[in-house]
Parts: C-alpha cells; structure tokens; sequence
C-alpha cells in the first residue's frame, strides 16, 4: 500500500505552514494528500445572533483552505483529495485518517495573536493521545520569534 498523507488544514497561517510541509513530504514519498477541514460544532453557535453568517463565514474559510492546498499540490505535482467534515476536530481527524488509511496525519501548532509563541492546541493533543500512526506538528514559521530556551 501506498503512503497517504492527511494535512488538517484551517484557513490560518499556521495550517499554511502545515500544509507546506505535507506537501513537501508527499513530493518526496511520492504520495497523494489528503486535505481535510473540519468545521466544529460550537453548542453556543444556535444561540448567537447572526449564527447563520458566521456558518457561511466558517464555510467559505474551509473552502478557501482547501483550495490553498490544492493549489500547493498542483504546483508539486500531488495529487490532492479534498474532504470537510463536521463535527468534534479531533474524532473527524482521527476516523478521516482511518478511512482513508493515512500513513501519517500533519498538523499545525495554534497560532493566536496575543501569544507570544506557538503552542500545541487541544484537538492536536487529542489527535495525537488516539493516532494509530505517527502525527507531525509544524511550528510556525512566519515572523514567530526564536524562544531564548529553544534548541535550534
């Protein structure tokens, strides 16, 4: 069987960066990607005014994600099989990557502003607590200043 690579993707530069990576490492192992978006469901989203909008927001940044990755792909010569899913982040992660028999899931770390520096989020955690194969969590690239503690 063939390696197949998941990217998690979100429409962050910090999932850019993930899916750079993926990409980079799918040219080399000569396998496809699979690109996923997961559009979470927040309990308090029904009781919010213009909850309606924000769904069509969160649905048009999943689509403009995808086709980020989709573009990363073609440019390298990927092939590339878009999916969005509902529901809780990590378990859609988790079963996608099953269904799909990933060989590896890729993920970003969580970029907020206002931190100072990247960190591991919670759906990450959870992915990486269940993954039945290895999970690659890329830092953030862009502008993030070295930590005085890192090791370079």
């Amino acid at each position: 069987m063939t390696d197949q690579i998941l990217v998690a993707v979100s429409d962050s530069p910090a999932a850019f960066d993930a899916a750079e990576a993926a990409v980079e490492l799918a040219a080399r192992l000569g396998a496809p990607v699979h690109a996923l978006t997961v559009l979470g469901t927040g309990e308090i989203d029904g009781h919010l005014d213009g909850a309606e909008h924000l769904n069509l927001v969160r649905e048009q940044a999943a689509t403009a994600a995808l086709r980020h990755v989709s573009a990363l792909c073609a440019a390298a010569g990927v092939p590339c099989l878009e999916a969005r899913r509902r529901g809780n982040v990590a378990a859609q992660i988790l079963d996608h990557a099953r269904e799909v028999g990933a060989s590896m899931i890729v993920m970003a770390c969580v970029d907020r502003p206002g931190h100072t520096l990247p960190y591991v989020g919670s759906q990450t955690l959870r992915v990486l607590e269940f993954a039945t194969v290895p999970v690659l969590v890329v830092p953030v690239r862009r502008g993030v200043p070295q930590h005085p503690h890192a090791v370079p």
